[in-house]
């Protein structure tokens, strides 16, 4: 019921409550005049009054009890919500405006910023807003990876390190306030929080921030039950990311110890000759379980610029390490070239979209991701004994945004007897 029309029927009640005091007092006054026995009158007059105040009084704690479970149910509705909604696509072009600072710094800071006024106590006034705001920041967490700095050195977490794990503690509690009016409602919710800290712990661990395999809990996300397209594929592109580090970290071991890196031109060799052992067997099946998330994660969004680049370069790479090992006939070119095809249209359309003439960050890290593609093509296929890969103007490092861009040049380079 709105306010609008409570505020009515009070007014109506009090008026009548106001005429039946009215009439009862005139009732009495007239009665007591005519009649000698006052003291009944007296009795009936304050039982009269009593019950108009007592009826008052009910008719109040009645409106409120149904003022509260009405403002209850609007809380914790649910109906709609966009964590159900399996079309649910990011509005990349409107994020891409919304953070066009030109500094890393600056991106930083008003993603963070951003995502700390979704989560304020004061904005969340409904399940279903909760749930937006959820995966708004599902939408957006892949962008940490570019702009949150996370140092291998042991030490104090940075400012922006402390500002995000204070956001998601933040989302916990919006949560957990939201499960005591609704717990059935709080089950998309729940999981789709593990899957923000998971996917955060993973990205943590890439960058060497944690020293125990945080990303770990990836494992506790009951995936399936995702329903948002955007959310499915978050989930299998990181659990074939999760995979996908477990077998390269196990074929290190084998050929060369931890430090290695197993797509280098230098290692190719050894990867096609490698032994048989457990070890070797254990990352075949890492390498399959990653190949098979991966293509989870592009049914979903098989219309979708960002993703797919992003899901068909990782794919690439899982192919191109299982051809190695003998383990299967993949064609990783095919899909490599799809992934640089795919980051191509991105950063096309995000320079006539934004503009050429100052880039934002983010253009310019999209930008540099598509050269790494491009590198990532001629190493691997050099490494496979293709000559044919090698062209003559290879792609520059530019501003540098992955930490693994100049080491792909570098070992291209190293083979060609070219230099940076």
């Amino acid at each position: 019921m709105k306010a609008k029309s409570i505020r009515s029927v009070y007014f109506i009640v009090i008026l009548l409550s106001v005429f039946v005091i009215v009439f009862s007092s005139v009732v009495f006054i007239k009665t007591a005049k005519e009649d000698h026995n006052t003291l009944d009158n007296l009795i009936t007059f304050v039982v009269t009054i009593l019950s108009v105040v007592i009826a008052l009084l009910a008719y109040h704690i009645s409106v409120k009890t149904y003022v509260s479970i009405d403002a209850v149910n609007a809380i914790s509705r649910m109906d709609g919500n966009v964590m159900e909604n399996e079309n649910y696509r990011t509005s990349l072009l409107s994020v891409m405006r919304r953070f066009n600072s030109k500094s890393k710094e600056e991106i930083c800071d008003s993603l963070l910023g951003y995502l700390e006024e979704q989560f304020d106590e004061d904005c969340i006034n409904s399940g279903a807003r909760l749930a937006d705001s959820v995966q708004r920041m599902i939408d957006i967490i892949v962008l940490f990876s570019f702009v949150i700095e996370r140092k291998r050195a042991k030490g104090p977490a940075s400012a922006e390190i402390r500002r995000i794990e204070a956001l998601i503690e933040t989302i916990e509690e919006r949560v957990d306030d939201f499960e005591q009016l609704s717990e059935g409602s709080c089950i998309l919710l729940r999981e789709s929080v593990k899957l923000l800290k998971a996917v955060y712990e993973h990205q943590c661990y890439e960058a060497g921030y944690h020293p125990s395999d945080g990303s770990v809990t990836l494992m506790d996300v009951r995936g399936v039950m995702l329903k948002n397209a955007i959310s499915r594929t978050i989930y299998f592109n990181y659990m074939g990311l999760f995979f996908m580090s477990k077998s390269m970290n196990t074929i290190s071991k084998c050929i060369a110890g931890d430090a290695a890196d197993v797509f280098s031109i230098d290692v190719a060799p050894k990867l096609v000759n490698l032994p048989s052992s457990p070890d070797r067997s254990l990352a075949v099946i890492y390498l399959e379980e990653a190949l098979r998330n991966f293509t989870n994660a592009v049914e979903p969004i098989r219309d979708e610029l960002m993703w797919n680049a992003f899901i068909q370069y990782n794919k690439a790479r899982a192919e191109y390490l299982l051809s190695m090992l003998g383990a299967g006939s993949y064609d990783w070119e095919c899909t490599l070239k799809t992934a640089i095809d795919y980051q191509s249209k991105l950063v096309a359309v995000l320079d006539d979209i934004l503009g050429l003439d100052e880039k934002t960050y983010f253009q310019r890290a999209f930008a540099d991701q598509l050269k790494m593609a491009r590198l990532m093509w001629v190493r691997l296929g050099m490494a496979s004994g293709r000559t044919d890969v090698l062209h003559e103007d290879l792609p520059e490092t530019g501003i540098d945004e992955f930490h693994r861009l100049k080491k792909i040049r570098e070992d291209i380079d190293r083979h060609t007897g070219r230099r940076s």
